[in-house]
Order: structure tokens, then C-alpha cells, then sequence
């Protein structure tokens, strides 16, 4: 009876644990959408994504959130309904410009934006509202 019982328990858990946490497709992610802490989406680990879906949004545990080096040119402002988010990296992108609602993503610890096509004038900004509006959050950015 004991082994029946810690079968089962084991058994009725592995879906849960079966599911990615740290994912690195949006593909994988989406099959329990709750549960992923941690979306890491880069070409060097085979991950690809041509835009940010609105369906983002479905990732509201969501706390870390790296698309590097896809070349992306925009980023909807759906982005700032993921609250959780701790750390953001957007870096190796095409970006000219960031979606406000990403300065009003209060928990943010690290907002990494290496790489991109910002011009010195929007860099200064970008500093300017995290030093306001993000105050213990790290920039990164060149």
C-alpha cells in the first residue's frame, strides 16, 4: 500500500514538473502558460521569434524575460501587464524605441538593452525615466 501511495503521489505530480519553468521557445511556454517563471529566447540555443506576440500577456508569473539577438524591431506595450518581471533583456535587437508601459514595471531589478539602434538622445531619456521611475532597477546599456 505505502509503494501504491508514493507511486501516485510521484505520478499525480510529474505533470506539473513536466512543464518548462525556464522555456526557450514561446511554443513550450504556452503549454502551461501559469506556471513559466522564465521565458529565454536566443538563436545561439535555437530560439527564434520574428515579433513579441500580444499573447505575452498570458505569462503573468513571468519574472525573467530575455529575447536576445532576434532582431526585433518592436515591443508592444502588452509588456508592461507582466508585473512580476524582475529581469528584461532585450539586448542584441533592432530597437529604436521602447513601449512607456516598460517604466511602470515596478519589481524590475535589471533592464538589460545592449545592442540595439537607439540613438544617444533616446539612451539619455531611457536613463532619465529608469532613474526616476525604476529606481532599483539596474540598466544596462551601451
Amino acid at each position: 500500500m505505502k509503494k501504491f501511495l508514493v507511486f501516485s503521489c510521484l505520478f499525480i505530480s510529474f505533470p506539473i514538473y513536466s512543464q518548462c519553468v525556464k522555456c526557450r521557445s514561446l511554443e513550450e511556454a504556452a503549454k502551461k502558460p501559469e506556471m513559466v517563471k522564465s521565458i529565454q529566447i536566443n538563436p545561439v540555443f535555437g530560439g527564434e521569434l520574428k515579433d513579441v506576440p500580444l499573447s505575452i500577456v498570458e505569462f503573468f508569473n513571468l519574472e525573467e524575460l530575455y529575447l536576445s539577438d532576434l532582431q526585433l524591431k518592436t515591443i508592444p506595450k502588452e509588456i508592461g501587464s507582466l508585473s512580476k518581471l524582475k529581469r528584461l533583456s532585450f539586448a542584441g535587437n533592432a530597437l529604436k524605441e521602447l513601449p512607456d508601459e516598460i517604466f511602470k514595471l515596478k519589481k524590475l531589478e535589471e533592464l538589460i538593452l545592449l545592442d540595439n539602434q537607439f540613438s544617444e538622445a533616446y539612451k539619455k531619456k531611457i536613463r532619465k525615466l529608469v532613474t526616476e521611475q525604476l529606481p532599483r532597477a539596474k540598466l544596462v546599456i551601451d
